[in-house]
């Protein structure tokens, strides 16, 4: 089920539970692509989308202090 990864650190990868006790995972409906940038859609893509000059549009991520930041496009 899992596809290649672009990640250097194989240790969640590796550390997985065997793939026959992961729960149903329900994905009929969600048409993703085989990769998928997750940084891209949740930054620029929304941007492209017209939600780049939405005072309640943006990215929220996390911060390292347990806090949350918005990014804002320039």
């Amino acid at each position: 089920m899992l596809g290649p990864s672009a990640h250097t650190d194989t240790f969640a990868r590796e550390n997985l539970p065997p793939e026959g006790s992961w729960p149903d995972l329900l994905l009929d409906g969600f048409d993703y692509p085989d990769t998928l940038n997750a940084g891209f859609e949740l930054t620029d893509a929304m941007v492209d989308k017209g939600y780049g000059d939405n005072e309640n549009g943006g990215a929220i991520v996390g911060h390292g202090s347990g806090g949350m930041i918005r990014l804002r496009a320039a």
